[in-house]
Parts: structure tokens; sequence; C-alpha cells
């Protein structure tokens, strides 16, 4: 695991083709804290006039009663990945590629059954970058991941009463997305 991630983070760096005067931003998903009230943050550097490279994370301790049964969707997950502008770097339609580690922990909201483990994950996506100000965009996108996860069965998000242990591939929407980014500075 330690292998991968580090081999994965020596790819990120390769596609930083100059380190001068390049724009870098910072950005958070809305639509992840009205999900449950997710944290999540991502940081980029624009690498070329049609290229950026991003880290982004997402943390979500929090469990809710409703009604008779809890409801969470507790993680913590990290991604690092790429876009594609069709224009220029933070303006207009982009495509972008993204590869993810998530542990997470969740119940409640589609079955009564709690299930832990973790998902590795490849994603495509697209989306457009509308500006707002010289420093401020509003992001919308939308992709699509196959992964693989490795996770626990319990009879419900906190009771603790294990039922099984299962592996699988699955294909799901991913990164839904109404981001506010904010440009921060160049590099001299």
């Amino acid at each position: 695991m330690k292998r991968a991630i580090l081999i994965l983070c020596i790819l990120w760096l390769q596609c930083v083709e100059k380190a001068n005067a390049q724009n870098m931003y910072v950005a958070s998903n809305c639509l992840d804290y009205l999900y449950l009230a997710t944290l999540n943050a991502e940081f980029g550097i624009n690498v070329s006039s049609n290229r950026s490279v991003y880290i982004n994370g997402k943390y979500n301790p929090f469990s809710y009663d409703w009604g008779e049964r809890t409801i969470q969707h507790k993680q913590a997950s990290v991604a690092i990945g790429s876009k594609y502008w069709f224009w220029y770097v933070n303006s207009g339609w982009f495509l972008n590629s993204n590869i993810r580690y998530s542990r997470y922990n969740f119940g409640g909201i589609i079955d009564k059954y709690g299930y832990q483990g973790n998902s590795y994950s490849w994603g495509v996506g697209a989306g457009y970058a509308l500006i707002l100000s010289k420093k401020l965009n509003l992001d919308f996108g939308l992709g699509l991941s196959v992964g693989y996860t490795n996770y626990s069965k319990y009879m419900c998000p906190t009771c603790g009463k294990f039922i099984e242990k299962r592996k699988k591939i699955y294909v799901a929407p991913s990164d839904l997305m109404v981001q506010l980014s904010v440009m921060l500075w160049e590099i001299m």
C-alpha cells in the first residue's frame, strides 16, 4: 500500500511541467457539506495552459439519529488527479481523471445494515468552471468511478453484530460537484 501511494505521488509530480508563474487554487464542494456534513477540500496547481493537477480530501466523522434508526457515512478519503481544460485552466469545460482511496463506515441510508471497509477507485468526469471574478470560480461536474472494495457487513450501523466479509468490484457515479474555487497566487 505504501509503495502504491509513493508511486502515485511520483506520477502526480511528473505532471508538473514547469514550476514558475503557475496559479494555485483551493476549492470545496458545497454538495459534500449537504451530504451528511462531509468536510472536504481540494488543492490544485495549474501546470500548463490546459492542465492542472490536484489533491482532494474528504472527512466525515458524524452519525445522525433519525427516529429509530441511525444514519451515517463516516469516511476519510484522498484522491489525486488531473484536469484537462479545453480553453484555458480554471475556465470553461474540462475533463478530469483521478484515483481515490477511501476508508468508510456507513449505514442506515439505503438499508438497515452497516458497512465498514476500504475502497480503491479510478474515476473520470467532466465539468464546467464558471468564472465569478478574477479569483473566484463556481465549478460544476459529474463523474463515473470503477473501483474495488473489501468490507464487513453488520446488522446495523452502530451495533457491531457481524454478518459477513465481502469483496467486490463496482461502477458508480462520483464527483457530483458544485464547487467553489479560490485562486490563491502566482509562484514567482
